[in-house]
């Protein structure tokens, strides 16, 4: 499945030589999934802090997938066996991760996490040339190392501890946080080769709908309907917004890949620009520390993805 796929070709021509429009679309569509993505990040750090992660992951993604019923009938339910497996799949890879992430917003500084993501692209790079047969230029390779450069500086809380990288997280949370990297990672490779498949509508139902069922696991086996039942008549307004801004990003980002003209291990650093906002607007909600050097780290880790996206 994977070999017919040749994410560098628009009927025929090489992504070089597509239309421009068709560029375009792609970044502009992958660049608002990843505004929608910070904001949704920002409103579950919000709900978390009076809230238990299990339970906020149950209500928003519950949410989301209600909000995609009305769509059925739009969604092709005759697709192959091996479509859905890859779907599930990635359902799981992508709750897990989340899940991980959420357990770090809880217990650390938003404008310290989120940056972290910026590592993600990377090992989507390498699944991606790997997988797919795409391949960066020096250019982009550059843009590369002022990821990791803008990366290292996010975990300071000070530029003379430059030489301490690791010490603005607890090593359990940043392990925690490479772990949703590594789960991650698998994500956009596979989402590009179900597209190839099918439709971006279908994708996202099924996607949404093994999340759902999952969380309905999560709430007989951990016996949480109560506990659920209590924080959706609490917080409902911000569940509901988190909810709807994460179909909001997913869809605009399977849009974005279902573009012929896109390229996977460019477009999720393109992706990340979005930790900007991630950064300064969360780090100005919730009034957190040390926010020069982490908006410092953001500035070459967007000059490094600007390279990598656009060049």
């Amino acid at each position: 499945m994977i070999s017919r796929l040749n994410p560098f070709r628009v009927g025929g021509k090489k992504t070089a030589d597509a239309p421009y429009e068709y560029i375009m679309t792609w970044i502009t569509l992958i660049l608002c999934s990843g505004f929608f993505f910070s904001l949704n990040h920002i409103v579950r750090k919000r709900i978390l802090e009076n809230a238990d992660v299990t339970d906020m992951m149950i209500l928003t993604g519950s949410f989301g997938f209600f909000c995609l019923i009305p769509f059925a009938g739009e969604v092709d339910f005759g697709i192959s066996s091996a479509t859905i497996i890859l779907i599930l799949i990635n359902a799981v890879f992508a709750f897990t991760g989340s899940y991980l992430l959420n357990i770090a917003y809880k217990h650390c500084e938003i404008s310290t996490v989120s940056p972290l993501l910026n590592f993600n692209p990377l090992l989507v790079i390498l699944l991606s040339h790997l997988q797919l047969g795409e391949v960066l230029n020096g250019r982009q390779c550059a843009g590369v190392l002022l990821i990791l450069l803008g990366g290292y500086i996010v975990t300071l809380k000070e530029i003379k501890n430059f030489f301490n990288p690791f010490t603005a997280l607890p090593a359990k949370y940043f392990l925690i946080v490479l772990a949703t990297l590594v789960l991650w990672s698998f994500c956009p490779v596979i989402n590009r080769v179900v597209l190839f498949e099918t439709d971006v509508m279908t994708h996202l139902f099924f996607f949404a709908m093994f999340i759902f069922i999952i969380q309905l696991v999560l709430i007989i086996a951990l016996n949480r309907y109560n506990r659920v039942v209590s924080l959706a008549k609490k917080q409902w307004l911000l569940i509901a917004i988190a909810g709807g801004f994460w179909i909001i990003s997913d869809f605009l980002h399977l849009k974005a890949l279902a573009v012929p003209a896109a390229v996977v291990s460019l477009a999720i650093p393109a992706k990340r620009l979005s930790n900007l906002l991630t950064v300064v607007l969360g780090g100005a909600v919730f009034k957190e520390k040390s926010l020069v050097v982490k908006s410092t780290a953001c500035i070459f880790m967007i000059a490094g993805l600007f390279i990598i996206g656009i060049n």
